[in-house]
């Protein structure tokens, strides 16, 4: 009969294949739903197993499924589709106890192959739950048979029985306890890459962060709806103001082909002509979530930036690869700075000051400024925003046709920051002043020592070029909505419903609390287990001392004290199920006074009683009769008195302990001596 698959290995593969399944075609996912369920069938209802052409059948399908969906049988996505279906596959072939073992092995890939996509430390959980049903699962597969287990009343070892769940479970717990100090030891010490864990691309395409190299009517109104983190920020020092968290991440000075409504990220440009105050550099870490674009978010104008990046004209940090797996980096910035002083070239200010020609109410509107100087007709620009009622607000009415900016100034007066950002440059234009859009993020959020800037803070503004002071920021959002700059995007859109609760940041909300709480472990689960790389691995040497001498005496040194700690670790559960065998704490002490007496040449007979074996013992050893007798005395009076004494109890264990330990050395001495 074909022996049905091991109940454990059933969770282990509805879990791994669960986990995958974000990750999985349709088409594979189907086949291994109908592998699934026909093995259930044939385990509950008789149902026979495929024959052998149809499983070949079915293996080529699902690898020209995977072909087709992928176009190669290798990389990530399509290894990890095609590892479950063969393990659904191998389960309509399973027909000894070998097959099984095949069964176990693939699940050991696909719990590895779960993390190769996320190692968030709920998913670890998850993994590490599946990994010791699994190990429960090999016990059973291994040992088909009852297991001897000690029996209450029996001798230890002689009666078989069944081995339950419960028994397989603890005995996979004790094991995977052994083997932790070992994994824990070369976790910390064995020489690492200089980047940490995190180095599996994601599946690339479109930004994660939702952030793109264009700009387009009502794009940002749907990253105000997401609270998850761009990136955090830890600062030497103190944490700077909400009113200087700006964030670059591309600059705009070109209309898109075709749409002069939108506008389109300027190319990467040479290096900036860049003045800053020294007092007003600061140094932080980023840590970045996966993009799919080359550009990292850095504060006003990066002066020092880390290796294989660079600087462009604009001040954007360009990245020499993709960010398609979570990236940590340090920048020096100052918030003080003059960026391009002087003139502007023929070709740099007609880009500058082309309009689109779109919005001719606009253009009238910035003609009657032309007469005032270039800093009065921005301020010319503002004070319109500020005397005319505008509103900011995330539903602001017509955004269609070229001239959507004339509609938001003189129709509607309603929009979001990216619509404040794309009428201010277009009238600074108009007006003769060189303006260009910046996008990006602005604010982020207070959480313990660092900060949290979520895709919801995602925010554009200008920027204008004057001779004497050269490109300027100029925030028109601030003029309507200040509050959006000093307590961010929610509670500058507090009346606005369809803002989810998630974004809102409600001091006295548990919601808040415990998500902010989340983060902040999340933050540290990214920052010290997977970002644990050389730097951070470096630093510890130092403070134990390893720093110096080749990688080679480091891994030794891991080595070392990893095979330490799992030999105290498995020294500890001998003694622990030593003890638990012995019943009590009297026999356990007195087991090991048997076994060093026989470490002395004393050997207990098997007739022989308690008192027999001591008094000889005494004889062998005249220094230590006195103590010898003594518990011969109390082991009796414990053993065959009618009601035990715990004063009785307390005094023998005591004696058993101190003498245990005299007569140990003294056995180790002794053997010293021998080999001497």
């Amino acid at each position: 009969m074909t022996p049905r698959i091991d109940p454990l290995l059933w969770l282990v593969l509805l879990g791994a294949i669960g986990l995958l399944a974000p990750h999985l075609p349709l088409a594979v996912i189907a086949v291994v739903a109908i592998a699934l369920g026909w093995r259930s069938l044939h385990e509950r209802l008789g149902w026979p197993l495929p024959p052998r052409w149809l499983l070949l059948t079915l293996a080529i399908a699902s690898a020209a499924l995977v072909i087709s969906r992928f176009h190669a049988l290798w990389g990530l996505d399509a290894g990890a589709s095609l590892l479950v279906a063969a393990a659904g596959l191998k389960l309509l072939e399973t027909r000894e106890p070998r097959d099984q073992v095949s069964v176990l092995l693939l699940s050991f890939f696909l719990l590895t192959s779960v993390l190769l996509f996320d190692q968030a430390p709920v998913i670890f959980a998850a993994v590490a739950l599946l990994f010791w049903l699994l190990i429960g699962a090999w016990i059973g597969v291994s040992q088909p048979v009852a297991i001897p287990e000690a029996i209450p009343g029996a001798i230890t070892g002689t009666i078989p029985v069944a081995n339950p769940i419960a028994w397989r479970m603890r005995l996979a717990g004790r094991l995977l306890l052994a083997g932790l100090p070992f994994a824990l030891v070369l976790f910390v010490l064995f020489p690492r890459p200089p980047s940490g864990l995190w180095g599996v691309q994601q599946p690339g395409g479109e930004a994660v962060t939702g952030l793109s190299d264009e700009l387009r009517p009502g794009q940002f109104d749907r990253l105000a709806e997401n609270p998850a983190p761009a990136f955090r920020v830890r600062f030497e020092g103190e944490i700077i103001p909400p009113e200087a968290r700006y964030w670059r991440v591309y600059v705009m000075s070109d209309f898109a082909e075709n749409d002069p409504a939108s506008w389109i990220a300027d190319s990467v440009a040479p290096a900036p002509r860049l003045e800053t105050l020294e007092s007003s550099r600061r140094r932080y870490r980023i840590t970045l979530e996966p993009t799919g674009a080359h550009q990292l978010p850095s504060l006003a104008a990066a002066v020092s930036t880390p290796k294989g990046t660079r600087l462009d004209a604009n001040l954007i940090v360009h990245r020499d690869r993709e960010v398609n797996d979570r990236l940590r980096y340090s920048l020096t910035s100052a918030t003080d700075y003059r960026l391009d002083v002087g003139r502007l070239s023929r070709f740099q200010e007609a880009r500058y000051l082309r309009t689109g020609d779109r919005n001719p109410r606009l253009a009238d509107l910035a003609q009657d400024w032309h007469s005032l100087d270039p800093s009065a007709r921005v301020e010319r620009a503002l004070d319109y925003f500020r005397n005319h009622a505008f509103r900011y607000t995330r539903s602001p009415g017509r955004r269609e046709g070229g001239d959507r900016a004339d509609a938001f100034l003189f129709e509607t007066r309603r929009g979001y920051c990216a619509d404040y950002a794309d009428a201010f440059v277009r009238l600074m234009r108009a007006a003769g002043v060189p303006a260009r859009v910046v996008t990006g993020y602005q604010g982020g959020e207070v959480n313990g020592d660092y900060l949290v800037v979520r895709q919801s803070d995602a925010h554009a503004w200008a920027e204008v070029w004057l001779t004497e002071i050269g490109w300027q920021r100029v925030d028109p959002t601030t003029t309507v909505a200040p509050e959006r700059i000093e307590t961010g995007v929610a509670q500058s859109m507090r009346e606005d419903a369809s803002l989810p609760d998630t974004v809102r940041r409600d001091p006295d909300s548990l919601t808040r609390q415990t998500r902010l709480w989340l983060e902040q472990f999340d933050n540290r689960w990214n920052q010290y287990v997977l970002g644990y790389d050389g730097r951070l691995q470096l630093d510890l040497f130092g403070w134990l001392g390893l720093a110096e001498g080749p990688h080679w005496r480091s891994a030794l040194w891991a080595i070392a004290l990893a095979g330490g700690a799992w030999w105290l670790t498995l020294w500890g559960l001998a003694r622990r199920e030593r003890r638990r065998l012995a019943g009590n704490r009297t026999e356990y002490l007195w087991g090991r006074l048997l076994d060093d007496l026989d470490r002395l040449g004393v050997t207990r007979h098997p007739e022989e009683s308690e008192r027999a074996v001591l008094a000889r013992a005494a004889r062998a050893l005249p220094e230590a009769a006195g103590d010898l007798g003594r518990i011969a005395s109390l082991i009796e009076a414990q053993r065959y008195a009618r009601r035990g004494s715990r004063r009785q109890e307390r005094l023998l264990i005591n004696r058993l302990t101190n003498l245990h330990r005299r007569l140990w050395w003294r056995a180790r001495l002794t053997r010293t001596s021998r080999r001497a």
